[in-house]
């Protein structure tokens, strides 16, 4: 009887093991992901403008509506949350860059200010 002990065992562990693979969860839907990626899309089209071209706006763009369309098979929910989630970093990555253009353009904006007004100190000192 002894060596019908293991068998019962290893038989017994598998079943467990099966029932726990079973009962585990499926995926949530990822609705959080691509509304979140929606929202940084949007943000980033604000700030780069509809007319620009950003590489990284247009390929959120993409990866979005390839994760929109996962999203409707519960089997594709995983892929289609990570595609959102890249898709939110993507659209992040193209506001920075708008945003770090915005700021060099107003910085030479500046640059040319002060030398405009040192150039008209430099001409009123002279006058004198």
């Amino acid at each position: 009887m002894h060596s019908k002990t293991p068998v019962r065992y290893g038989m017994l562990l598998s079943a467990a093991v099966l029932l726990s693979a079973c009962a585990s969860p499926p995926p949530e839907k990822p609705d959080d992901a691509l509304s979140k990626a929606q929202y940084a899309i949007t943000q980033a089209e604000q700030t780069v403008g509809r007319e620009s071209q950003s590489v990284p706006l247009y390929e959120a763009k993409q990866r979005l509506d390839k994760a929109r369309r996962l999203a409707t098979e519960p089997k594709s929910y995983l892929e289609a949350r990570r595609l959102a989630e890249e898709a939110t970093l993507d659209a992040r990555l193209a506001q920075t860059q708008a945003e770090a253009k915005q700021a060099q353009a107003q910085k030479a904006d500046l640059q040319k200010s002060l030398e405009t007004l040192r150039e008209e100190i430099q001409q009123g000192g002279a006058g004198r």
